[in-house]
């Protein structure tokens, strides 16, 4: 007879504690060593990524006949590039006919400043000695007219 008031309790307790475990084995990842203020990844860089990769599509002759690597594709923060120090990012990246081995080097620097946009392709040919043209020791390129930045509402 005095077991009847227990049970109910045992059962309860037991819920509960089943419960509580599962809670404390659920516990938040712990932090990433690099703090991303923007979240997923830098707009801002990204933008510039993506017309980077955008020049180098139309001046190899559309989609049909040019793919550019895979880093131009992914996390922007993971592309080959270089932050000028004015604003401005220097992406040097290889690409070539679709579902084949790359041929051609792009190296395109972008302003992605909205106020100012700049898009300059600073090489475009075939495929250097690694090292050859790194964006630091290029000879300067006098600018070739921006194209007008691609508007995501005429897709």
């Amino acid at each position: 007879m005095l077991l009847r008031p227990v049970i109910p309790s045992l059962i309860l307790c037991g819920t509960l504690m089943g419960i509580s475990s599962a809670f404390a084995q659920l516990s938040p990842a712990p932090p990433s060593q690099t703090f991303n203020p923007f979240g997923v990844d830098n707009p801002v860089l990204q933008r510039a990524r993506n017309w980077a990769r955008q020049a180098a599509e139309r001046a190899n002759g559309g989609l049909s006949r040019y793919r550019a690597e895979e880093s131009m594709f992914g996390p922007a923060s993971q592309s080959p590039f270089v932050e000028n120090g004015d604003g401005s990012f220097t992406f040097r990246f290889l690409g070539g006919p679709p579902a084949a081995p790359p041929t051609i080097e792009s190296i395109v620097t972008v302003n992605p400043d909205s106020a100012n946009p700049m898009i300059r392709i600073d090489y475009n040919g075939p495929i250097q000695a690694q090292g050859a043209t790194s964006p630091s020791r290029m000879a300067p390129v006098d600018p070739m007219p921006a194209p007008e930045p691609p508007n995501p509402n005429t897709w």
